[in-house]
C-alpha cells in the first residue's frame, strides 16, 4: 500500500557550519553477503580501529575532511581495504566485502599484498593449508629484490595448519620505490604477493597529504596537499608523469613556504574513458625526491542507485535518514512498506532523484523516517520500507524501539492560569516532521457558562520560545490555535458551559531540530483579557537540546545583571559580510523588555582591529534579537528563564582585518552600555 504520509520539507540549514565527516560502514562476507562480526576496522594514516559487532556496523565520527584509508582484517578472511574522501558536514559510506579463503583449493594467502609505505621495515602474512593432506612449500622470486628477506622461505605444513612469515625491507637499499611480486608455491599450486615500498627519506622537503587518490564512480575532482616539511625555507617542487589525456593536474609546479601546504587539484574527463577501472600515477618531485600518487578512476554503465545506510535504525531516536543518489540519469520512486508501520511517516512518498553531481547536494535524495510512539507498548517494531523504480525495487529495514514510558507520558509542564474557574492542561507536545503540536483542555469547573477568547497575538506581546533559544510568533505559516471547533492564527474563542471540558491544539511550524522542550508561550485569555503562559513544554522523543557553544574567541560587557550575553560564533562569508551570532538569557525573576539600540546618541560604533570603523545604518550594519530585525534598533521582551538568539551583520569588512575589536551598543531598559570586546573573525 502506498504511503500518503504528510511531506514535509528538510532543512539543511544550521546555526553554526560543520567542519568534520563522519565515515558510517557495515563489513559483509564477499560470498554470502552475511554481515560480519569482530572485523577488526584500522583507519590510515591514524591508525585507530574499531570492532564491528553483530550488525557488522562500524563508524568513524568528527574526522578532519580529506581522503583516508580504511582495511578490515578478520581470521579466515582476505585483508581487505578502501580509499574514503570524507567531506564536512556529511556521512560518507565505508562498507568494504571480505572475501572468505578459498577452500577450492590446498593453498591460501591471508593478504594479496604488503605495502611498507615509507615507514614500516617488517610486516608478515599467513600461508594457510586448506586441504586434507601436508604440503611442502617455498617462495621465489626474491633473485632480484636484494632489499627483501623472507623468514622461512620454506617449510611443510600440515592440513588445516598456518604458517606465519616474516617479510623485512633493508632500507639503506631502498633509494626510489621499489614494488615486486614474490611467489608462494606449494607443490603444484602457486599465488603471486605483491610488495610495495617507498623511499625513506629523513632529510626529506616534502610529503604528499594522500598518495592515492579514488575517484570512484562518483567524484570528477579531488586534491591533495604539497607539504614542505624541510627546515631551510622554501621548496621549489612539479608534477610529472601527466601522460594520460582524461586528467588535468592544476597547478604543476609552485614553490611552499616551510611548514606550508599547496594544493593540488586533479580533474577527471570520463567522457574519454570506456567503461570500467582505470588507473594513473602522477609524480610530485622536488629536490631530488619524487613522490608517487595513485589515480583511480571507476565509469559506469547504464544507470543505478546507491542507498546509504542499507538498513534505518532509529532506536529510540525519532527520526532517521538514508541518502539516495542516481548514476547515469534521473530517476524516478514511489515509497511502500511491508508489515506494520502505522508508526512511521515519511517526509516524501514520492519523488524524481536527479543524476548525482558530486559538487551539487542538492542532487542526493534525502528520505526521512519519523516515529510516534503515542500509545505504543514497550518493544522493537519493524518493517520494510520499499523503494520502487523502473530499476526495480530496493528494500531498506527499518527498526525502532519503544522504551518503557515513552510514548505515553508528556512529562511536568507548568501552566499559569488565567481563571480560578477554568483549568488548563497540556496533554501532549510531539513532532510531526518540523511541526509541533501541543494539545491541551480547558475544563469549566464553575456553575454557569463562560466565554472563553484565546489570544495569540494581541499587542504584540504573545510569543514562543523554545529552549534551543528559537523564537517563534504567532501568523499564517508561523503558529495556529484550536478551541473546540475553532481555528485561527490570531485568536479563538468558544463558549464553555458549566461542567465541560473542550479540547484544543497549538499547532509551531518550522521548529528547530534541536530544540526538546518549549521554554515560555505567552497568551492572553479568558473574558478578561489576562495572561495564560505555558512555561517548560517538553517535546514528547527528544532530548536535552544543544544551547549553542562559543565558536570564537572574545567577551561581551553585559548591560543588565539579570539579562546575561553569551557569545556564539563570528564568522566571515565570501562577499566580506562579518556575522556575530549571541544570545541573551534572561535570569531573573521578571520579563525584561530589552532595547537593542544600534546608533542612538551616535555612541554605537564597530572597529576592526585594521584601524577600519563602522556605523549602524542601511547595508552598513543589522541589528536582530529573537524575530525582530533592524539597521537602527530592535525591540524585544524576554521573560523569565529564557534566552534569546540574535545577530550583528556588519557589511564590507576589510578583507584584512581578522577581528572585531570593539562594537559599543545602548541596551536595556536604562539605556546603558553593551560592549562586545576582541570578537575573532572565523572564515
Amino acid at each position: 500500500m502506498m504511503l500518503f504520509a504528510g511531506l514535509m520539507l528538510w532543512s539543511c540549514a544550521r546555526d553554526i557550519e560543520p567542519f568534520t565527516g563522519n565515515i558510517l560502514g557495515k563489513i559483509t562476507d564477499a560470498k554470502s553477503g552475511e554481515v560480519l562480526q569482530g572485523v577488526n576496522v584500522t583507519i590510515i594514516p591514524s591508525g585507530t580501529s574499531r570492532t564491528t559487532g553483530g550488525d557488522g556496523y562500524f563508524e568513524f565520527r568528527d574526522l578532519e575532511p580529506k581522503q583516508y584509508e580504511i582495511q578490515a582484517q578478520k581470521s579466515g578472511y582476505i585483508t581487505n581495504s578502501k580509499i574514503v574522501n570524507v567531506v564536512a558536514g556529511r556521512d560518507v559510506s565505508g562498507d568494504i566485502q571480505l572475501t572468505p579463503i578459498t577452500q577450492d583449493g590446498m593453498l591460501a594467502l591471508s593478504v594479496s599484498s604488503l605495502n611498507f609505505g615509507s615507514q614500516n621495515s617488517s610486516l608478515s602474512f599467513n600461508i594457510q593449508n586448506n586441504g586434507n593432506k601436508s604440503f611442502n612449500w617455498n617462495i621465489s622470486g626474491l633473485d632480484n629484490a636484494d632489499w627483501l628477506s623472507v623468514n622461512p622461505s620454506t617449510g611443510t605444513l600440515a592440513a588445516g595448519k598456518s604458517n606465519a612469515v616474516a617479510v623485512t625491507l633493508n632500507r639503506d637499499r631502498i633509494t626510489e620505490y621499489k614494488e615486486v611480486t614474490i611467489i608462494v608455491n606449494a607443490d603444484n599450486e602457486s599465488m603471486p604477493l605483491k610488495i610495495i615500498a617507498e623511499v625513506e627519506n629523513k632529510t626529506s622537503k616534502i610529503s604528499l597529504s594522500s598518495s592515492t587518490l579514488n575517484f570512484g564512480t562518483e567524484y570528477s575532482s579531488l586534491t591533495f596537499d604539497v607539504k614542505n616539511i624541510g627546515n631551510a625555507g622554501d621548496v621549489d617542487w612539479n608534477v610529472s608523469a601527466v601522460d594520460v589525456d582524461w586528467i588535468t593536474v592544476s597547478p604543476v609546479e609552485g614553490t611552499t613556504a616551510m611548514a606550508k601546504s599547496s594544493v593540488v587539484k586533479v580533474d577527471v574527463d570520463r567522457n574519454k574513458l570506456e567503461v570500467g577501472k582505470h588507473s594513473t600515477t602522477i609524480i610530485v618531485n622536488a629536490d631530488g625526491e619524487s613522490l608517487r600518487v595513485t589515480i583511480n578512476v571507476e565509469k559506469s554503465s547504464g544507470r543505478y542507485l546507491d542507498v546509504f545506510p542499507t538498513e534505518l535504525v532509529l532506536g529510540t531516536n525519532d527520526e532517521e535518514s538514508m541518502i539516495v543518489r542516481s548514476y547515469g540519469g534521473a530517476t524516478t520512486y514511489e515509497l511502500y512498506g511491508r508489515g506494520e508501520f502505522s508508526w512511521a511517516t515519511f517526509n516524501k512518498v514520492q519523488g524524481v532523484i536527479p543524476e548525482y553531481d558530486p559538487n551539487n547536494y542538492e542532487t542526493v535524495e534525502l528520505l526521512t523516517v519519523y516515529a510516534d510512539r503515542t500509545g505504543l507498548a514497550p518493544g522493537e517494531y519493524t518493517f520494510t520500507l520499499i523503494i520502487r523504480t523502473d530499476l526495480g525495487d530496493y528494500e531498506v529495514p527499518v527498526r525502532m524501539t519503544v522504551e518503557e514510558g515513552v510514548g505515553s507520558s508528556l512529562g511536568s509542564a507548568e501552566v499559569v492560569t488565567c481563571y480560578d474557574d477554568l483549568e488548563f492542561v497540556v496533554t501532549g507536545c510531539k513532532m510531526s516532521g518540523t511541526t509541533a503540536t501541543i494539545d491541551y483542555t480547558v475544563e469549566n469547573i464553575g456553575n454557569s457558562s463562560i466565554k472563553f477568547n484565546l489570544w495569540g497575538d494581541t499587542g504584540g506581546r504573545s510569543y514562543i520560545y523554545d529552549n534551543a533559544g528559537n523564537q517563534y510568533d504567532f501568523g499564517y505559516n508561523k503558529a495556529t490555535l484550536t478551541l473546540g471547533t475553532n481555528s485561527s492564527y490570531s485568536g479563538v474563542e468558544a463558549t464553555i458551559p458549566a461542567g465541560v471540558k473542550v479540547k484544543g491544539s497549538m499547532k509551531i511550524y518550522n521548529v528547530s531540530d534541536v530544540a526538546s522542550a518549549f521554554s515560555n508561550i505567552s497568551l492572553y485569555s479568558g473574558t478578561f483579557q489576562t495572561y495564560l503562559i505555558l512555561k517548560n513544554v517538553p517535546i514528547e522523543g527528544r532530548y536535552s537540546a544543544s544551547t549553542g557553544t562559543t565558536q570564537t574567541t572574545g567577551s561581551i560587557i553585559s548591560c543588565s545583571d539579570d539579562l546575561e550575553f553569551t557569545l556564539l560564533d563570528c564568522k566571515r562569508n565570501a562577499s566580506n559580510n562579518v556575522t556575530i551570532s549571541y544570545k541573551v538569557q534572561n535570569v531573573g525573576s521578571t520579563p525584561h523588555n530589552l532595547i537593542l539600540w544600534g546608533s542612538t546618541g551616535g555612541y554605537s560604533y564597530i572597529y576592526d582591529n585594521a584601524g577600519n570603523q563602522y556605523s549602524f545604518g542601511h547595508n552598513k550594519a543589522t541589528l536582530t534579537l529573537g524575530t525582530s530585525s533592524s539597521y537602527s534598533g530592535v525591540e524585544a521582551t524576554v521573560p523569565s528563564n529564557v534566552f534569546l538568539k540574535g545577530t550583528i551583520v556588519i557589511y564590507n569588512v576589510d578583507s584584512s582585518a581578522d577581528e572585531i575589536s570593539n562594537v559599543t551598543l545602548r541596551a536595556g531598559t536604562t539605556h546603558s552600555d553593551l560592549v562586545f570586546k576582541n570578537i575573532k573573525i572565523r572564515k
